[in-house]
């Protein structure tokens, strides 16, 4: 079945999700908090990743995003942030994962419109508390699925490098790694089983050659006989 990978992908993900360290959840979020975090991802999915009037997300990121970009450049398009068609206008399913301070962790998962030929994406997003508002620090693609009737595929993360563009220039690449390397190192072993074994024949022919089969060893050299002196 072409859609088992990608839910099996995603049940693990989820997983690791739930397992986070019971420390990392120590300080619950304030309902303040999560509707600051609500507003911040709407604006950032809908004009950020989706490049629909990118300055109106310039305010929900924080000065370690923007890196050093003004207003006016943000807007041009050419922010780090990945580009993808999310489907919808609200982005509140998210996921926690940790809280240090006023750093948080979260995981965002994300359908494309319908339509898209790219699959869904599960995003890893910091965020940080600075002014009294929940900003996105970073905001990167953790897990990758196949579109809708295609074979499931495995997207490493060096495929998601930020930059321009809209989805007709995202990255489409994928890095896909085959179950032949998983062969080596039995192919290893083999290799030195059968260098052990020919060393083996060898060494026989060598000894057969030396020595015909059947052949009697060489007679032990005689002892000179001491000759009896007269009147001895």
């Amino acid at each position: 079945m072409k859609t088992r990978g990608p839910l099996l992908a995603l049940i693990t993900l989820l997983a690791l999700v739930a397992a986070a360290p019971a420390a990392a959840r120590a300080r619950p979020l304030t309902a303040a908090d999560r509707a600051s975090i609500d507003h911040t991802l709407d604006v950032f999915v809908n004009h950020a990743v989706k490049r629909q009037s990118v300055g109106a997300s310039y305010w929900v990121v924080t000065p370690n995003l923007r890196g050093g970009m003004t207003r006016k450049m943000w807007s041009g398009g050419s922010l780090p942030v990945y580009p993808y068609p999310a489907r919808g206008t609200h982005f509140h399913g998210w996921t926690f994962q940790y809280r240090n301070g006023n750093e948080l962790g979260i995981q965002l998962f994300l359908m494309p419109r319908r339509g898209s030929k790219y699959g869904a994406i599960a995003f890893l997003i910091t965020l940080k508390k600075l002014h009294g508002h929940w900003l996105v620090d970073s905001f990167l693609p953790g897990a990758t699925f196949a579109p809708e009737g295609k074979q499931a595929r495995v997207i490493g993360t060096h495929d998601f490098m930020p930059g321009a563009g809209s989805e007709a220039t995202a990255p489409s690449g994928h890095g896909r790694i085959s179950g032949n390397w998983a062969l080596i190192p039995f192919a290893v072993l083999a290799l030195a089983f059968l260098m052990l074994a020919g060393w083996a024949v060898l060494a026989g022919i060598r000894h057969r050659l030396a020595r015909p089969e059947g052949s009697a060893l060489p007679p032990l050299p005689r002892g000179r006989r001491r000759r009896t002196q007269p009147g001895a």
